[in-house]
């Protein structure tokens, strides 16, 4: 009986894909089992790209990262291939007739950025390390375009912006309660915090930084969703994760995200009462002013206290402010001063693009090292988002990252006031105030070049571009 000419193809094609296979197998290369999933992967890039953008949200808290895959190359899976899929998906649409929308380029957190852009391509040149600022550079030109302009475009539709916001709270939430469960397994201890998150994150400083951007998202959610016509089970999530993500950020054992917590709830009241930004930027002047002024006080204060980091919560809590025996602190201190001294000595141009890290070493005075203290830049960065750039990208590269901050605030307090719907409402104030957790813990840690970090960071910028160029039908000045 003769073979259907279909049935010809089907066995034709299975057989290649075993041969093929084994030939892959022989040789140590086992991805070759993948090519099944080539077709759905191309449809899904080129068809459904929002699809794309949902799996990757939902992707990012739960990626591991890689050191090693081969030939000294690092890889974040999935979140790395995921990316690359959105960007290429994205480049399609662009060759096939798409325009860059002209509202989202000209936003003024947009503007910001790319001036920013510029100038560190700018500083890679002059860098002390140009193949090290070089990859600082492009990494930062891949998240900032696809998670900040191409998202952008994806949230013409509101609906996309509270699907990707679920999606990242949902895996969020998974992220805490895998970590819950080994803390649990050694009784909530101190020291086990810092590493109860592997493999998904090296450390609890960047876990509770990331989860914390979820807090206020739920928060928004679950106080304000009966409002924006959320059904039942839906707020009822939203109260849940927000409580859980909360414990998380608890046990975390860490003071910066503590810390980042209470002045997003600070701002949020200010919102609830109107309060204007500019009322705000002055409040924040009257207060730099008074910690200058009154800086020798204050630090013959804050000598005093003897606490150091602690099991119990409390007492952590107020080893916060002891910069006399507290060795995260004293290392802290010790990372900033390192960090001014080095832009003291290069205050134009910076050492460039990521090199404190590997630049920082000799600046270190002996009276200020502590226990902690190491040459190899080994135990985290300067420990400051803000400190950083001007150490590395001189004068300008710290103001226009101060620039960034400030004008995404100013923008979220606009688009708050000026929404028209509840709808929009709350997803402008989740985000925002979201933002404002790791702008206030950029204070004290520096993470936006990781995954974890810029995916949240760039994407809820993202959101508050969109609204402005799609969702808001009434002036915002």
């Amino acid at each position: 009986m003769p073979v259907r000419a279909d049935l010809k193809w089907f066995y034709g094609l299975g057989f290649a894909f075993l041969a093929l296979n084994l030939i892959c197998f022989a040789f140590d290369f086992y991805f070759s089992i993948l090519l099944p999933f080539v077709p759905v992967i191309l449809y899904v890039m080129l068809v459904r790209t929002d699809l794309l953008l949902y799996i990757l949200a939902f992707a990012t808290p739960l990626s591991i990262p890689f050191k090693d895959i081969g030939g000294g190359i690092g890889l974040i899976v999935p979140t790395e291939p995921l990316i690359l899929f959105l960007f290429l998906g994205f480049g399609f649409k662009l060759m096939k007739g798409q325009q860059l929308n002209m509202k989202v380029l000209k936003n003024p957190i947009v503007l910001v950025v790319m001036l920013n852009v510029l100038w560190l391509i700018i500083t890679s040149f002059t860098s002390v390390r140009p193949l090290i600022s070089a990859k600082y550079t492009l990494s930062y030109i891949w998240y900032v375009f696809v998670f900040l302009i191409v998202l952008a475009h994806f949230f013409q539709k509101e609906r996309r912006i509270r699907i990707f916001l679920w999606c990242f709270s949902i895996a969020t939430t998974i992220l805490v309660a895998y970590t819950l469960k080994n803390h649990a397994a050694e009784s909530f201890t101190r020291l086990y915090a810092y590493t109860a998150m592997r493999p998904f994150l090296p450390d609890h400083g960047m876990y509770a930084a990331a989860i914390s951007f979820v807090i206020p998202v739920m928060m928004v959610f679950a106080l304000f969703g009966l409002k924006s016509n959320f059904n039942g089970f839906a707020v009822s999530m939203a109260t849940f994760v927000f409580i859980f993500v909360t414990l998380g950020v608890i046990f975390s054992f860490t003071r910066a995200s503590w810390l980042s917590l209470v002045v997003a709830i600070g701002v949020f009241f200010l919102l609830m009462f109107k309060v204007q930004f500019r009322s705000i930027v002055m409040i924040g002047l009257v207060g730099i002013g008074a910690v200058l002024l009154f800086q020798n006080t204050i630090l013959m204060e804050l000598g005093r206290n003897k606490q150091d980091s602690d099991d119990d919560i409390e007492e952590h809590l107020q080893s916060f402010s002891n910069v006399s025996t507290d060795p995260s602190n004293l290392e802290r201190l010790n990372r900033w001063s390192s960090a001014s001294r080095m832009f003291q000595d290069k205050p134009i141009v910076g050492f460039g693009p990521g090199t404190y890290t590997f630049e920082y070493g000799p600046y270190q005075l002996s009276s200020e090292m502590t226990i902690i203290s190491t040459n190899a830049g080994d135990l985290g960065n300067v420990h400051s988002e803000y400190l950083r750039p001007f150490a590395e990208s001189g004068v300008l590269g710290g103001l226009l990252f101060l620039a960034l901050v400030i004008i995404t605030l100013r923008e979220g307090f606009a688009l708050f006031y000026a929404a028209d719907s509840n709808h929009i409402r709350i997803l402008v104030l989740g985000c925002l105030l979201g933002l404002i957790t790791y702008f206030a813990h950029g204070l004290l840690n520096n993470y936006s070049e990781f995954d974890k970090i810029a995916v949240p960071m760039w994407g809820f910028m993202a959101v508050l571009v969109a609204v402005r160029a799609f969702h808001l039908p009434v002036k915002t000045d």
